[in-house]
Formats: C-alpha cells, sequence, structure tokens
C-alpha cells in the first residue's frame, strides 16, 4: 500500500504527463542537445507512472525500443542519485543483467534524476550507447543543468495551466457575483432606506426619536450588516480560498520572474522571483512597459512587441537572450509569454515567466570553444 507521500509523487508525475503534448518541442530540444554535447546516440527524458517508464522525449530512435528490455530505467526508478555506468559488462550492479549477454545492447549508461523544488523525484534525463564511455566534468555539469531545465519546464507549464484555469475561475466568479448582486441589491436597499428616511425625519425634527425608535434604527442597521456578510460568504468559496493560496505560492517563488501583464505589455503585477532576478521593485516596475528589460538595439528592432504579437496570434511566444536589469548590467534569460483569453478567446493579457540561464549558457559555450 502506497503512503501519503508517494501517492502525492504519483499524482504530479500523473499531471506533468499530461502535460507532455505541450512541452513536446522544448523537451525534444534537452535530449537532442544532451546527446550532441555529451557525444551519446541517444538520450531520453523518462517519467515513471505505477506501472513502466514513460519516454516523453528521446534522441536517437535506433536504440529505444530496446531500453524497456534493459535493467537501468528501473534501477533509476529507485534512484535519487547522478549514475554513470562506464561499461555495464564490467559492472557488479549489471553484469547478470540482460543488458550484459554475449552481445548486449547497452555498454554505457548515465542517468540524472528529475527532482522538483519540493523534493519530489518525477523521472529522469538518461544517456545510453553500444559501447564503454565516460563523461568530462563540462559535460557532466551540463547535463545537471539540462536535468534543472526539465523540471522547470513541467513546473512552469503547471503554473501556467493552473493560472489559465484560476483565471477562468474568476471570471465565472465575476459572473456569479453580477447576478448576485442583482438578487441582493433589493433586500439590502430597502432597509438602507429605512434608515435613511428615519435619519432624515429626525434631522427635520420631525420624528422624536425616543428608546422605541431607536431600536427600530439599530434593528434596521442590524438587518443591513447581516445582508452583507451573507453576501461576503456566498462570494467567497473554497475555490477562492484556493486562488488566495496559489497567488501566494507564486508571489513567493525566487527561481523563476513570473510578470502578469496588461494587452498592451504593460506590467500590471510581478512575482518576488522578478524582483531578484530584475532588480526592480514591484513600486518602481508596476506600470511600466515590460520592453524595459530588453535593451536598445532589441526595441529598435520591434523583439518585445513582436514576441507579444506571437504570443496574441498562436497561444504563446518564446525566445532566449540578453535581457538587461535594473542597474543596466545584463544576463542570459529564457522566457515564454502566454496569452490570457477571456470567455470570447479575447486577449485580455499577458503572462510572462524568465529564468536566468547565465550559468548554463557559459558552460554550453565553454563546452563549444573546447
Amino acid at each position: 500500500m502506497r503512503n501519503k507521500t508517494e501517492e502525492k509523487r504519483l499524482e504530479k508525475i500523473r499531471e506533468y504527463l499530461a502535460l507532455n503534448v505541450a512541452l513536446k518541442n522544448e523537451l525534444q530540444e534537452i535530449t537532442n542537445l544532451a546527446s550532441s554535447i555529451c557525444n551519446k546516440p541517444v538520450s531520453v527524458i523518462t517519467l515513471p507512472d505505477e506501472i513502466t517508464n514513460q519516454i516523453v522525449a528521446a534522441t536517437g530512435e535506433e536504440l529505444i525500443s530496446s531500453l524497456h528490455d534493459t535493467p537501468f530505467c528501473e534501477h533509476m526508478r529507485e534512484s535519487n542519485e547522478f549514475l554513470i555506468i562506464r561499461d555495464a559488462k564490467k559492472d557488479p550492479l549489471f553484469l547478470n543483467s540482460g543488458a550484459t549477454g554475449p552481445k548486449p545492447v547497452i555498454r554505457f549508461y548515465a542517468g540524472i534524476p528529475l527532482i522538483t523544488k519540493d523534493g519530489f523525484k518525477i523521472g529522469s534525463l538518461c544517456l545510453f550507447d553500444r559501447k564503454p564511455s565516460n563523461l568530462n566534468d563540462v559535460q557532466k555539469r551540463t547535463l545537471l543543468a539540462l536535468a534543472k531545465q526539465v523540471v522547470f519546464l513541467f513546473e512552469a507549464e503547471l503554473s501556467k495551466m493552473r493560472l489559465k484555469e484560476q483565471l477562468t475561475e474568476i471570471e465565472k466568479k465575476n459572473e456569479a457575483l453580477r447576478a448576485i448582486a442583482q438578487l441582493q441589491s433589493h433586500d439590502i436597499r430597502q432597509p438602507l432606506t429605512s434608515v435613511m428616511g428615519l435619519i432624515n425625519l429626525a434631522q427635520d425634527n420631525t420624528l422624536n426619536m425616543d428608546d422605541e425608535w431607536l431600536s427600530m434604527l439599530h434593528d434596521t442597521v442590524r438587518i443591513v450588516d447581516s445582508r452583507i456578510h451573507a453576501i461576503v460568504a456566498e462570494s467567497l468559496g473554497n475555490k477562492d480560498i484556493k486562488l488566495l493560496k496559489f497567488n501566494k505560492m507564486v508571489e513567493e517563488i525566487e527561481d523563476y520572474a513570473i510578470l502578469l501583464l496588461d494587452r498592451n505589455g504593460v506590467i500590471e503585477n510581478w512575482n518576488k522571483g522578478a524582483e531578484k532576478i530584475k532588480g526592480y521593485k514591484t513600486s518602481e516596475i508596476v506600470g511600466r512597459s515590460f520592453d524595459v528589460f530588453y535593451t536598445e538595439a532589441q526595441k529598435d528592432a520591434g523583439i518585445p512587441y513582436k514576441l507579444l504579437q506571437e504570443a496574441r496570434a498562436s497561444g504563446v511566444a518564446r525566445d532566449e537572450g540578453v535581457r538587461v536589469k535594473s542597474d543596466g548590467t545584463t544576463f542570459m534569460a529564457r522566457i515564454t509569454i502566454t496569452a490570457i483569453h477571456n470567455d470570447k478567446e479575447e486577449v485580455i493579457g499577458f503572462t510572462k515567466v524568465t529564468r536566468d540561464i547565465s550559468k548554463e549558457h557559459q558552460l554550453t559555450q565553454a563546452e563549444i570553444r573546447a
């Protein structure tokens, strides 16, 4: 019987597997890059469900069909360590396995666990080769960076999906609030009008406010107060509380800059990660155009608004390049801009997720120079 922690881990994996189609191209680029940098014919990203390791992206189709017949994936399913097997035919872990027969399909293996920020292992980034091999330090560091990028992609896509669901829910709630306001306005207006009428009579000295009238005034005000509390209770349900918790979670994320833009690219809100990565305080940036993060050359080329136009047309726009901090220094960024639609499918704004990939970029450039 699985414990609660394992159930939660499997639930996360099921959520990420459902995002596989949306992330297909990005995950494929990562396996291509891992295979190319490490000079290995096969690179795969696997997410294990209750039954088996699901391959969500792969490079090197000629060997992939035989991977499920080897013990490597099953071993990584249980391991949280970066594992390198230089030669499976000589390694005690796999000496008597099906991978090391007279003609072993796999001799070299490297596996990096994919671990989320909250400590759940959701899968692995793996490399395979028919011949014995190894990885140098730059390749190892690059694989670790790519593994983190896989986790980032899944977490960012899940956050975007949840945000879109929450925005849809907010719009439905707003419609419900308008309906509630119409139904409840009479219940509030009637006792409130009575209170105002009594006060006017007292001001005109038409009415002598004795204890009976004061008691009546008190009861009427209490009715108005109870009506207001009833509307608030009816308006703020469990889903709203979850939304507040979700918004708080997004605000506290520090590794990714998450921005909310209006339909013209003006910044409406952002999280702590944006403040940490970009250097501005919230009070300094809200209300300004998001093109403040781009170089003058990029702005002259119209890049910021071309990205908005792409997101408006296709739903999402992705880019990678130099961005500018508040102090004028630059960093390498990978960004995703997603259009937000109302129930009429009209674009009403955008979410923008930015990750600082300067270290990853430096490792890649070092490998190219080498």
